[in-house]
């Protein structure tokens, strides 16, 4: 009986554990405008049967233009497939007050798509800090993003 129990004990702890990585993704590509402290194009592609997704952004902002590109994990919260969590990080590159930069940032947000109509809502937040040829931060990136999406 004790062998019984461990085994079953065991297939529900990878039953739990696997429950998250078996998820499939939201939708596969979305492309819209991002609103904010920077602002611009923004463009998020799913990778096939996972949480996780690519995002590429074009954004201007009171420092110059940049090109962020963000690898983020998504999660879904109190199982409603329709709200997801994310975090994640990358780099950008561009111009910081009028010098060429690159830099790391981070990213957290909240995803929320839409039911009858093929959009999507989100608000995030994306610290980000230049490191090359001027060395200095902007924390205050708050932003609201809709996207369209893509089968």
């Amino acid at each position: 009986m004790v062998i019984n129990r461990r085994i079953l004990l065991i297939i529900f702890s990878l039953s739990a554990a696997l429950n998250g990585q078996l998820c499939a993704q939201p939708y596969e590509h979305a492309g819209g405008i991002r609103a904010g402290l920077s602002s611009g194009i923004s463009y998020k592609g799913f990778f096939r049967y996972q949480m996780n997704a690519i995002e590429a952004d074009v954004l201007y902002n009171r420092n110059g233009f940049n090109l962020t590109a963000l690898y983020e994990h998504h999660l879904e919260t109190f199982r409603n497939k329709r709200l997801l969590v994310y975090l994640g990080g990358g780099a950008f590159g561009g111009t910081w007050k009028e010098e060429l930069s690159l830099g790391v940032t981070a990213v957290a947000g909240i995803e929320y798509q839409l039911r009858d109509v093929p959009l999507s809502l989100g608000a995030d937040w994306k610290p980000m800090v230049n490191v090359y040829r001027v060395f200095d931060n902007e924390w205050a990136d708050f932003g609201i993003a809709i996207r369209y999406r893509f089968r």
